[in-house]
């Protein structure tokens, strides 16, 4: 069961919904869920963390995931990041206006 959460900055950057983590059909699909942004663009998205490289869907350059360390860990089923990290701090940097303004709002969960 993963979280949907937003992103959303006082300079006006407002993500679309992001699916937090995994879904019911992990087992076969190995999809994991977590915000990544990319300054290039100004864009807050959800990514798949088990992949190498996830890639800007505007830009294409790699985009940076929230969860810091999260490319330097494996791939192991007990490597998943508890979704509390993003309650650690109250702002997030925001890709657009470059501050830590960003916040993450949940909107609700899904399987």
């Amino acid at each position: 069961m993963g979280n949907i959460i937003q992103a959303s900055c006082t300079c006006g950057l407002e993500s679309e919904q992001i699916f937090q983590g995994i879904g019911f059909q992990y087992y076969e699909t190995r999809i994991r869920l977590e915000p990544a942004y990319c300054d290039l663009c100004g864009i807050v998205s959800g990514k798949d963390m088990g992949k190498n490289f996830c890639k800007c869907p505007k830009c294409r350059k790699k985009m940076k995931f929230y969860y810091e360390g999260l490319e330097a860990d494996d791939n192991e089923d007990s490597d998943f990041p508890s979704s509390e990290y993003l309650e650690s701090k109250e702002h997030w940097h925001c890709p657009k206006c470059k501050d830590e303004n960003l916040i993450f709002g949940s909107m609700g969960c899904w399987d």
